[in-house]
């Protein structure tokens, strides 16, 4: 295609086109209007020239200065008359109640001549009558006779002209009116295309925009100024679609990061006890076997890592169902109630102490009792892990519309530079680098994500020597008063697991 037919089909030229097209239509309108009403302006401007031309010759004719004597001789020096005032050759009739014609002046002439009708209509009504025949101009003028023989005589006076003079000046106008249109119409094609390409350059820098994020440059922005009409709100628009884009492809490679560190880590967790176990079934094969006291050994190391292995990928099914959010029913129980059974089952390397600040009265959650168990159990796990022996208080109240768990324990603490990391997944701290001392580093992830599940909430503050303080929240059961049981005494006790 040529560049003048892409150029055709831009949205700025037919934008521009259409305008011009509606501006043609309305100038053809207004010469049109225009045209007709100088035709009808000229026309009975020419017929009251010849109305005053009558009405000089009628003063003559009323003060006698005609030498006629019969009706018809009258009519007759009153046809020459006007003849001679105006200029123009003129039929002139005398048209009685029978309708009858009398003369014509000068005779033997053979003007263009009224149809009989309108002829009829100006007698009769007494009315100023004109038509255009061939390209003759020809009036009629009621004119009252005083005529013995016929009573209530009128003289219609015919007076022909050639239409020349009319279309002369007609012709002048459409010309000039041509000239001026196709003018005007340039103007408006020249100052169109500039103020809609003025006007359509925000929609070019948002192809061009669009082109550069296509491209894959997604801190592309068409920066334009802010606007209150439709481009500057389609600007608008189209940068906040392209921050959602930057931010959606942020998160997902952020996603395809951490799905990627997650199985190189989950890879080098499960490594480890496999390798052990395959060790150790090595070690048997090898004749370790024959001696009882190996044996024991071999197997005894066999069993740690095999349930260490088991807890690693219960964690990483718990992990798995949390990333994929799956359907929860939630159900109305009791917090306390739940959570004082998890304390009394109790996890290997419980403290002598544990105290519960629990108040009286139920509080009613509104969760899944499994989540519960799983946040608990864990939290309890980590404790027992990484505070062997250290004194634990375990607390409940309400906050607002949730209730709030306080689990602490009086042991090392964590440091300052750990603990914005504690929640990721696979981390363990400096201190307990070592998977003898320390778990998979799964533990607090999965607290986190399992209350958020639920709709709730999970923090944790600790310091090196003061301890460390896990808190989660829960939403409460609809209906609930908040203050409820944040009224009631709460009750404290020590108990082991």
């Amino acid at each position: 295609m040529s560049r003048f037919g892409r150029a055709l089909r831009s949205l700025r030229w037919r934008l521009t086109l259409t305008y011009l097209v509606l501006i043609a239509v309305l100038l053809a309108g207004l010469g049109l209007y225009q045209y007709v009403t100088l035709r009808a302006s000229l026309i009975n401007g020419r017929i009251a020239t010849l109305s005053g031309d009558l009405v000089a010759a009628q003063k003559l004719y009323a003060n006698g200065d005609l030498t006629a004597t019969t009706a018809a001789a009258k009519v007759d020096a009153l046809a020459t008359l006007i003849r001679s005032a105006s200029g123009q050759q003129a039929t002139v009739a005398l048209f009685g109640p029978r309708g009858v014609r009398r003369d014509v002046v000068p005779a033997g002439a053979d003007p263009p001549q009224l149809t009989p009708l309108t002829f009829a209509t100006v007698a009769t009504a007494g009315t100023v009558q004109h038509q255009i025949v061939a390209s003759d101009l020809v009036t009629g003028f009621p004119v009252g006779v005083a005529d013995p023989t016929v009573r209530g005589a009128v003289a219609v006076i015919e007076v022909s002209e050639p239409m020349t003079p009319i279309d002369a000046v007609l012709d002048g106008d459409l010309a000039a009116l041509a000239i001026g249109g196709g003018v005007l119409l340039l103007l408006v094609l020249v100052v169109g295309l500039l103020v809609t390409g003025g006007e359509l350059r925000p929609l070019r820098r948002l192809t061009v925009t669009a082109g550069e994020l296509a491209a894959g440059d997604l801190r592309a922005r068409s920066r334009l100024h802010p606007r209150d009409d439709e481009v500057g709100q389609l600007a608008s628009a189209f940068d906040h679609m392209a921050d959602r884009i930057e931010d959606a492809f942020v998160i997902q490679q952020d996603s395809e990061a951490r799905v990627r560190r997650f199985i190189a880590d989950a890879s080098h967790e499960l490594r480890t006890p496999v390798t052990a176990l395959s060790g150790y079934i090595d070690v048997l094969r090898r004749g370790a076997a024959q001696s009882p006291e190996a044996m024991e050994a071999a197997l005894g190391m066999m069993s740690k890592e095999s349930e260490r292995l088991r807890n690693l990928v219960l964690d990483l099914l718990a992990l798995a169902r949390v990333d994929a959010r799956s359907p929860q029913r939630p159900e109305d129980f009791d917090l306390v109630a739940v959570l004082g059974k998890v304390l009394d089952e109790g996890v290997p390397g419980m403290p002598e102490r544990l105290d519960r600040d629990f108040p009286r009265d139920p509080v009613v959650v509104h969760c899944t009792r499994d989540a519960v168990t799983t946040v608990a159990r864990n939290l309890l796990t980590n404790a027992c892990k990484y505070a062997p022996g250290a004194r634990q208080v375990w607390s409940v109240r309400v906050e607002g519309r949730r209730a709030r768990v306080d689990a602490h324990d009086q042991g090392p603490g964590i440091p300052a530079s750990d603990l914005p990391h504690v929640f990721e997944r696979f981390y363990r701290g400096e201190k307990t680098r070592s998977r003898e001392e320390g778990g998979s580093g799964l533990g607090l992830a999965i607290v986190l994500g399992t209350v958020r599940a639920q709709g709730g909430d999970v923090a944790i503050a600790s310091a090196e020597g003061a301890g460390t303080t896990v808190t989660f929240w829960l939403p409460l059961a609809e209906g609930r008063p908040p203050s409820a049981t944040a009224a009631r005494p709460r009750s404290s006790g020590g108990a082991s697991g």
